[in-house]
């Protein structure tokens, strides 16, 4: 029986990358649930799937001054939907809307919003999380955060959600909607086993990815390894970074390799393509120092590769709770505070976080900056994740310099060890943590359920004026002395 309501999904694009393959994946859900649907995307798919797509420009990513009003933006979208879907009642799934990436699309949700329509206003990022360019595109706007009962906030992780909840949203307003885990390729197996270790970093290499702690872990791990990124960044802004870190490499010759899929070959003869460089791989790594989900920490899971990197319980607490250890995982990758210096350390924060605040439109308090500085000091180390990056070029070659190899630490669960140890171990074990019949929370099936009961709970409450999440308490729960990072600045 067809469901009584159909489904429009929102983005600003359909570039390769995470939220377009949640969109893809609930796409495909929808369909094999027989659930009408349409995506409205500021760009064409780019992924040149069969899909049900519908392209208003209006939607694209647009921050300057100008452009199309909210009003005329949302009767496209009615307009488009309407031709695509008919008549029947609709479910507006809005992705990203508060990002700041287009200076209407917060008045877009909040007319829709005020004319009761039914909406899922899914996060995967948030301008107020490490996002400080993002958050004057949205700072002025009247209605952000609009909930009611015929309104869900979905978040992809329990840390999110528990922002919201503290700055007033109700509990029956909101849901835990994780991602479902495909693997990213089919991956055959090598006939010989590998000489040595070829670690993949599967990502864009934008600033949060924190590239710089590869080359740390390049200059500590066994002759022979090599760690290579899959892709450059696609957005202009982050380029300058990854330039510096590519010509990092060049000067070093530690062996580390960028944007690598269609450019290089992970061995003699083998294809270029990211199913080959999988494939080719022995482990899979994550640096990352903020995400919404955690794709990277289960993906690695599907293919039967090994993860190591750094722990992010923001969203590994949630894979925890699910009965999964996604990998083999360090909370703290800590170097000698002499190495960078405290005075020099406290200089760049003052600095970094007047600048950052200032964005947000917020004072820096002598609060700020002391729980801030307080934070990065670990027993005469400093989180190497945390330091600017000409500050971990700086670390790097002290090591490569040969001032104390061993003085670099691992922390897992307050616990230390030399690092270059803990690589030497964990790059010879060549089997995951985890089984992908671990991963069942987050099959197809069960986010293909998971998105029906949602709708279907959403059109059957009757139309209701929203009310609104006070935007400078989820800013303030973001903003908390002592949560400063260099990377998200």
């Amino acid at each position: 029986m067809t469901p009584p309501f159909s489904v429009a999904i929102v983005h600003y694009h359909l570039h390769r990358g995470g939220v377009t393959r949640v969109i893809h994946t609930a796409s495909r859900c929808l369909t094999e649930l027989g659930i009408r649907h349409v995506i409205l995307s500021g760009e064409p798919d780019e992924s040149g799937a069969s899909l049900p797509v519908r392209v208003i420009e209006g939607l694209r990513y647009h921050t300057d001054p100008g452009g199309p009003q909210a009003r005329q933006l949302v009767k496209e979208m009615r307009a488009a939907v309407a031709d695509a879907l008919g008549p029947a009642p609709v479910v507006w799934h809005f992705h990203n809307h508060s990002l700041g990436r287009n200076t209407v699309i917060a008045d877009v949700v909040a007319q829709l919003a005020e004319a009761s329509e039914a909406m899922v206003l899914q996060f995967h990022d948030l301008a107020e999380d490490g996002r400080p360019i993002n958050y004057p595109v949205i700072a002025d706007a009247e209605l952000l955060y609009p909930h009611s009962p015929r309104i869900k906030h979905a978040f992809l992780n329990s840390r999110d959600r528990r922002h919201f909840l503290a700055a007033g949203l109700p509990a029956e307003h909101s849901v835990l909607l994780p991602n479902a885990i495909t693997p990213p390729a089919t991956v055959k197996p090598l006939e010989k086993k590998a000489d040595s270790a070829l670690v993949l970093y599967p990502v864009r290499g934008i600033r949060r990815k924190n590239l710089g702690e590869l080359f740390l872990l390049a200059a500590l791990s066994p002759k022979g390894t090599r760690y290579a990124v899959s892709l450059a960044p696609d957005a202009e802004r982050w380029m300058a970074v990854y330039d510096e870190w590519r010509a990092f490499a060049t000067d070093t010759g530690l062996p580390v390799l960028l944007d690598v899929v269609e450019r290089l070959s992970p061995g003699p003869r083998a294809p270029k393509t990211f199913a080959s460089w999988l494939r080719h791989s022995t482990h899979c790594i994550t640096t990352s120092v903020a995400e919404g989900f955690g794709l990277g920490f289960l993906e690695p899971v599907t293919l039967g590769k090994p993860l190591l990197g750094r722990n992010l319980p923001a969203v590994t607490n949630d894979f925890s709770e699910a009965g999964i250890v996604p990998g083999r995982l360090y909370d703290r990758l800590l170097v000698p505070v002499e190495w960078v210096g405290r005075e020099t350390l406290r200089q760049r924060l003052i600095r970094s976080l007047r600048t950052t605040l200032e964005s947000y439109d917020q004072p820096m308090s002598n609060e700020h900056l002391e729980r801030s500085f307080a934070a990065m000091l670990h027993d005469g180390h400093l989180d190497f994740g945390n330091l600017p990056e000409d500050l971990q070029r700086q670390v790097i070659h002290r090591l490569l310099a040969g001032d104390g190899t061993d003085k670099i630490l691992v922390e897992i669960r307050a616990e230390t060890q030399p690092a270059r140890a803990w690589l030497r171990r964990t790059l010879k074990l060549t089997e995951p943590t985890a089984k992908p019949g671990d991963l069942l929370p987050y099959s197809t099936d069960t986010y293909g359920s998971r998105l029906k009961k949602l709708y279907a709970e959403l059109i059957q409450e009757k139309p209701t004026a929203p009310e609104e999440v006070p935007k400078h308490k989820i800013l303030a729960g973001y903003l908390k002395p002592g949560s400063f990072h260099f990377l998200l600045s």
